[in-house]
Protein backbone atom coordinates (compact mmCIF):
# COMPACT_ATOMS: atom_id res chain seq x y z
CA UNK A 1 0.00 0.00 0.00
CA UNK A 2 2.44 2.40 0.59
CA UNK A 3 3.92 2.11 -3.02
CA UNK A 4 0.82 3.26 -4.33
CA UNK A 5 1.02 6.07 -2.00
CA UNK A 6 4.25 7.29 -3.95
CA UNK A 7 3.10 6.55 -7.50
CA UNK A 8 1.83 9.92 -8.93
CA UNK A 9 -1.73 10.30 -10.28
CA UNK A 10 -2.51 9.82 -13.70
CA UNK A 11 -3.70 13.57 -13.29
CA UNK A 12 -0.58 14.33 -12.48
CA UNK A 13 1.40 12.66 -15.23
CA UNK A 14 -0.91 14.45 -17.76
CA UNK A 15 -0.15 17.73 -15.94
CA UNK A 16 3.39 16.95 -16.12
CA UNK A 17 3.53 15.96 -20.13
CA UNK A 18 1.44 19.32 -20.96
CA UNK A 19 3.74 21.31 -18.71
CA UNK A 20 6.48 19.53 -20.62
CA UNK A 21 5.16 20.10 -24.44
CA UNK A 22 4.37 23.95 -23.33
CA UNK A 23 8.32 23.98 -22.65
CA UNK A 24 9.02 22.33 -26.00
CA UNK A 25 6.32 24.71 -27.77
CA UNK A 26 7.94 27.51 -26.16
CA UNK A 27 11.57 26.67 -26.92
CA UNK A 28 10.70 26.45 -30.53
CA UNK A 29 8.97 29.01 -30.54
CA UNK A 30 12.03 31.47 -29.54
CA UNK A 31 14.34 29.48 -32.09
CA UNK A 32 12.16 30.61 -34.81
CA UNK A 33 12.44 34.26 -33.68
CA UNK A 34 16.14 34.26 -33.51
CA UNK A 35 16.56 33.39 -36.88
CA UNK A 36 13.85 35.94 -38.11
CA UNK A 37 16.05 38.09 -36.21
CA UNK A 38 19.13 37.12 -37.80
CA UNK A 39 17.21 37.33 -41.26
CA UNK A 40 16.13 40.74 -40.37
CA UNK A 41 19.90 42.36 -39.62
CA UNK A 42 21.06 40.25 -42.42
CA UNK A 43 18.30 42.06 -44.84
CA UNK A 44 19.81 45.36 -42.93
CA UNK A 45 22.98 44.02 -43.74
CA UNK A 46 22.25 44.45 -47.46
CA UNK A 47 20.66 48.18 -46.83
CA UNK A 48 23.57 49.69 -45.15
CA UNK A 49 25.42 48.13 -47.73
CA UNK A 50 23.68 49.26 -50.97
CA UNK A 51 22.85 52.81 -49.50
CA UNK A 52 27.02 53.69 -48.03
CA UNK A 53 28.77 51.48 -50.26
CA UNK A 54 31.51 52.05 -47.16
CA UNK A 55 33.57 48.59 -46.34
CA UNK A 56 33.41 50.25 -43.02
CA UNK A 57 30.01 50.95 -42.64
CA UNK A 58 29.25 47.28 -44.25
CA UNK A 59 32.46 45.75 -41.96
CA UNK A 60 29.93 46.77 -38.77
CA UNK A 61 26.75 45.67 -39.67
CA UNK A 62 28.73 42.19 -40.76
CA UNK A 63 30.18 41.78 -37.17
CA UNK A 64 26.61 42.69 -35.62
CA UNK A 65 24.93 39.76 -37.80
CA UNK A 66 27.91 37.52 -37.50
CA UNK A 67 28.00 37.64 -33.48
CA UNK A 68 23.99 37.17 -33.35
CA UNK A 69 24.24 34.31 -35.90
CA UNK A 70 26.64 32.78 -33.69
CA UNK A 71 24.17 33.17 -30.83
CA UNK A 72 21.63 32.14 -32.57
CA UNK A 73 23.39 28.73 -33.70
CA UNK A 74 24.32 28.25 -30.12
CA UNK A 75 20.41 28.61 -28.89
CA UNK A 76 19.39 26.68 -31.64
CA UNK A 77 21.87 23.99 -30.17
CA UNK A 78 20.72 24.13 -27.06
CA UNK A 79 17.46 23.91 -27.98
CA UNK A 80 17.98 21.15 -29.42
CA UNK A 81 19.09 19.40 -26.09
CA UNK A 82 16.16 20.96 -24.74
CA UNK A 83 13.97 18.91 -27.09
CA UNK A 84 15.89 15.84 -26.52
CA UNK A 85 15.00 15.77 -22.71
CA UNK A 86 11.44 17.01 -23.14
CA UNK A 87 10.59 14.29 -25.69
CA UNK A 88 11.91 11.88 -23.21
CA UNK A 89 9.98 13.18 -20.31
CA UNK A 90 6.94 13.66 -22.38
CA UNK A 91 7.69 9.65 -23.47
CA UNK A 92 8.04 8.74 -20.02
CA UNK A 93 4.66 10.39 -18.86
CA UNK A 94 3.03 8.21 -22.10
CA UNK A 95 4.90 5.04 -20.60
CA UNK A 96 3.26 5.25 -17.71
CA UNK A 97 -0.54 6.31 -18.63
CA UNK A 98 -0.20 3.21 -20.69
CA UNK A 99 -0.53 4.82 -23.92
CA UNK A 100 2.41 3.01 -26.11
CA UNK A 101 0.73 0.75 -27.94
CA UNK A 102 1.11 -0.08 -31.84
CA UNK A 103 -2.92 1.07 -32.40
CA UNK A 104 -2.28 4.13 -30.12
CA UNK A 105 1.36 5.49 -29.72
CA UNK A 106 3.70 3.40 -31.21
CA UNK A 107 7.23 3.64 -29.85
CA UNK A 108 10.15 3.37 -32.78
CA UNK A 109 12.55 0.94 -31.27
CA UNK A 110 15.75 2.55 -32.43
CA UNK A 111 16.49 -0.56 -34.85
CA UNK A 112 15.44 -2.79 -37.83
CA UNK A 113 12.31 -4.74 -35.79
CA UNK A 114 9.73 -1.98 -36.91
CA UNK A 115 10.37 -3.37 -40.57
CA UNK A 116 8.35 -6.16 -39.33
CA UNK A 117 5.46 -4.18 -38.09
CA UNK A 118 2.46 -2.58 -40.48
CA UNK A 119 3.24 0.42 -42.78
CA UNK A 120 0.98 2.77 -40.51
CA UNK A 121 3.02 1.69 -37.23
CA UNK A 122 6.48 2.40 -39.01
CA UNK A 123 4.82 5.23 -40.25
CA UNK A 124 3.47 6.76 -36.71
CA UNK A 125 6.26 5.21 -34.52
CA UNK A 126 7.72 8.50 -32.48
CA UNK A 127 11.73 7.92 -31.01
CA UNK A 128 13.17 10.69 -29.14
CA UNK A 129 15.05 13.42 -31.80
CA UNK A 130 18.34 12.14 -32.33
CA UNK A 131 21.48 14.83 -30.81
CA UNK A 132 23.22 16.60 -34.25
CA UNK A 133 26.97 17.51 -34.72
CA UNK A 134 28.54 19.80 -36.52
CA UNK A 135 28.71 17.61 -39.53
CA UNK A 136 24.95 17.33 -40.03
CA UNK A 137 24.90 21.23 -40.97
CA UNK A 138 26.23 20.17 -44.26
CA UNK A 139 25.01 16.51 -44.86
CA UNK A 140 21.52 16.95 -46.22
CA UNK A 141 20.66 13.22 -45.99
CA UNK A 142 19.36 14.51 -42.95
CA UNK A 143 16.34 16.81 -42.21
CA UNK A 144 14.40 18.22 -39.54
CA UNK A 145 13.55 21.66 -38.13
CA UNK A 146 15.85 21.89 -35.81
CA UNK A 147 18.52 21.25 -38.28
CA UNK A 148 17.19 23.63 -40.55
CA UNK A 149 17.20 26.57 -38.31
CA UNK A 150 20.71 26.05 -37.47
CA UNK A 151 21.50 25.57 -41.60
CA UNK A 152 19.86 28.88 -41.55
CA UNK A 153 21.60 31.02 -39.12
CA UNK A 154 25.24 29.30 -41.05
CA UNK A 155 23.57 30.49 -44.28
CA UNK A 156 23.21 34.31 -42.92
CA UNK A 157 26.59 33.97 -41.04
CA UNK A 158 28.39 33.35 -44.34
CA UNK A 159 26.48 35.43 -46.21
CA UNK A 160 27.40 38.32 -44.14
CA UNK A 161 31.12 37.09 -44.69
CA UNK A 162 30.74 37.17 -48.19
CA UNK A 163 29.23 40.91 -48.63
CA UNK A 164 32.26 42.22 -45.91
CA UNK A 165 34.84 40.20 -49.01
CA UNK A 166 32.76 42.14 -51.73
CA UNK A 167 32.75 45.50 -50.34
CA UNK A 168 36.08 44.90 -49.51
CA UNK A 169 37.04 43.77 -53.03
CA UNK A 170 35.01 46.36 -54.76
CA UNK A 171 36.44 49.15 -52.37
CA UNK A 172 40.32 48.37 -53.18
CA UNK A 173 38.82 48.19 -56.81
CA UNK A 174 37.87 51.90 -56.95
CA UNK A 175 41.12 53.29 -54.75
Amino acid sequence: MEKLKDFPSDESIRKAMELAWTDHHHARNQTWKTVQMVAVLGAGLLTIDFKYENFWATLSAAILVIVISVFGIFITWHHRKLERRKFIHIMNCEEMLRLHRDDLIPLHPGDDSIKSKPIEVQDSAVKVPEKFNIWDVVSFCKHNTALFILRMHCAILVFAILIVIMRYISSRQQL
